[in-house]
């Protein structure tokens, strides 16, 4: 049954994440002020959505799990203390919330949050050259001023 729930929970969350994102990139294009961007950058922010979504739901989904989970390696060790004498000392090993697997979709999250920021404009039609008027004329250094 918690598996049922958690993979109901999980594609959910991916639907309402990627519904937002798209909602969110469809609704400007209407506007004039806001640039509209080109289809294949809508989709990757859908996509980007979706598959950001799934990965952090099942990082948070296993988080309960991974920080009960069994650890491996751990250790006693004998310390001495002064005036009490020797002390075992547990240490634990690398236990499994920092995993491969957990790293790699908390990573995979951030590279799909970063990729909801990126924007681009579509290219003029017919070859035409946005105005560059408004750039500064490049100087000389040895003139005594350089701009760019």
């Amino acid at each position: 049954m918690t598996i049922r729930k958690s993979l109901l929970f999980t594609a959910l969350f991916s639907a309402g994440c990627a519904a937002l994102s798209a909602y969110l990139n469809l609704a400007g294009t209407s506007s004039s002020t806001v640039p509209t961007q080109p289809v294949w950058m809508i989709e990757l922010h859908i996509g980007a959505a979706l598959f950001g979504a799934l990965l952090f739901s099942r990082f948070i989904i296993g988080s309960p799990a991974a920080l009960n989970g069994p650890s491996s390696k751990s250790t006693y060790a004998v310390g001495m203390v002064p005036r009490i004498g020797a002390v075992n000392f547990f240490i634990p090993g690398k236990n499994t919330f920092f995993s491969l697997k957990r790293n790699t979709q908390l990573l995979g999250f951030i590279a799909c949050l970063m990729i909801q920021f990126i924007s681009v404009q579509t290219a003029p039609l017919g070859g035409a050259h946005p105005d560059q008027s408004g750039r500064p004329a490049r100087m000389n250094a040895s003139k005594g001023s350089l701009a760019t």
